[in-house]
């Protein structure tokens, strides 16, 4: 096998490996600068091995002396262990130990990987959910359990959070106050409810809702009910309608409001976040698409709707839908287990470096695309307009070999005078290897 000049140092720097105290890292850096004028003269690829060889050597000692980031590189792909910094700082409180293993960000988007390990007890298992946590300087996405090793009581999480430019550089402060887990779910639970009857010996009375005070709502037709001010939602407490196998929540009123299908359900469990939805289904099983908005609520000492999460409910629109050809169907979340705690880390972050920026004028029927965004974290596009018709079109990276990626997700959100959508790559995306973007039919040259 033959060598060019630069492999030679490389190769001969690898050679002096005497003792483990040896500086592999500074060697070969100290030889390709004594160098420099060849080094400049050779092609672009050579510099990228000579770099990449040193950045791999560093990740490797890295991995050395944090345990946990040599774990984590075994969960990820090579790809992304590439792009990850190392952090290595750890939080312990009430036998819980939280550390921070590594990070990475660009200008919108910043991915973290902790872990949570329960040192004394069972309270960490594979379907653990943070609950209440801050990451300062940035808004949150959300966090996932990546993977669970019950051997050692210890998850591997992946936290994303917007707001990448505005940490490039910065000590950030993470922070959990709380966490659910033993959560018990309830896929596809046939409610059994015979609509028929309800809706022939039930006229129900109604009572205001403020859509300004109230904890939460959603669904297609939320913003038009929240223009309003004061909605009218069903009196809570009409009914009381167990649903099989459910415990903690029951339905408590039924009817119709001004042409919309009102159903109320109470929420009695112990659970600090149980939580669930209701849908139609028809004969064959298929979803029916007639969910519009929910709303939760309270209520105070009268009997009037008040700030709380004591109820959700659920508004369906039923034209052209038939209640006996349809039957309610729910799926149900309970967490039996909630821990407080005091878990709080401060680390640096560091933007990948690699990053390119096109302006455009990419129209749709209800938007307008006016830059486009690559890093290695994926596709983010700055435009104005609707978004649901822009999650609907297909994104596209189009490489120089020839091979082309897709993207799985996305997520929408807003700085100030700024709309973005960024679409999220499973495998960093090699910015230079990228030829063009297919947005819908349109295509961005990314190599002009």
């Amino acid at each position: 096998m033959k060598y060019d000049s630069d492999e030679k140092l490389i190769k001969k720097a690898l050679s002096t490996i005497h003792t483990p105290e040896y500086n592999i890292k500074a060697e070969v850096e100290d030889k390709i600068k004594s160098q420099r004028p060849k080094i400049y003269l050779k092609k672009t690829k050579t510099v990228v091995l000579a770099v990449s060889l040193i950045f791999i050597l560093s990740i490797g000692v890295v991995a050395a002396t944090i345990p946990s980031f040599n774990n984590l590189l075994s969960m990820v792909s090579p790809d992304i262990g590439l792009l990850l910094q190392p952090i290595g700082v750890i939080s312990e409180d009430n036998g819980i130990k939280v550390e921070v293993i590594a990070a990475m960000n660009d200008d919108e988007m910043a991915v973290v990987y902790f872990t949570m390990q329960d040192l004394t007890d069972n309270r960490i298992d594979d379907t653990l959910d943070i609950y209440n946590y801050s990451f300062n300087g940035a808004r949150m996405f959300n966090i996932q359990v990546v993977n669970y090793d019950e051997s050692t009581k210890t998850a591997t999480l992946r936290m994303q959070a917007n707001g990448g430019k505005k940490l490039n550089g910065k000590k950030v402060s993470f922070h959990i106050d709380s966490f659910l887990s033993d959560k018990i779910v309830f896929n596809k639970v046939d409610t059994k409810i015979d609509f028929s009857n309800i809706i022939k010996t039930n006229t129900p009375q109604v009572t205001p809702l403020d859509m300004n005070n109230i904890p939460g709502a959603g669904g297609n037709s939320y913003k038009e009910f929240k223009s309003r001010g004061i909605i009218n939602v069903l009196k809570p407490d009409e009914m009381n309608i167990d649903i099989p196998n459910i415990d903690f929540m029951h339905i408590s009123n039924i009817g119709y409001i001004e042409d919309n299908f009102h159903i109320q359900t109470k929420w009695v469990g112990d659970g600090i976040d149980d939580h669930g939805s209701l849908y139609f289904v028809d004969a064959l099983g298929n979803k029916v698409n007639n969910y519009s908005a929910s709303v939760t609520f309270g209520i105070d000492e009268l009997g009037n709707t008040d700030y709380g999460h004591d109820y959700i409910e659920y508004i369906f629109d039923m034209n052209d839908i038939n209640l006996d050809e349809i039957k309610l169907m729910g799926d149900f979340v309970s967490d039996n287990k909630y821990t407080e705690g005091n878990w709080k880390t401060t680390f640096k972050l560091q933007s990948v470096k690699e990053e390119k920026q096109i302006s455009s004028n990419i129209k749709l029927d209800t938007l307008t695309i006016n830059k486009v965004s690559v890093s290695p974290i994926g596709i983010t596009l700055l435009y104005s307009g609707n978004t649901e018709e822009l999650q609907k079109v297909n994104i596209k990276a189009n490489m120089v070999d020839g091979t082309v990626r897709t993207f799985e997700s996305s997520i929408s959100y807003g700085e100030i005078g700024e709309t973005k959508l960024k679409f999220i790559s499973s495998l960093p995306l090699e910015v230079y290897n990228v030829k063009s973007l297919s947005i819908g039919e349109n295509v961005i040259n990314l190599n002009n």
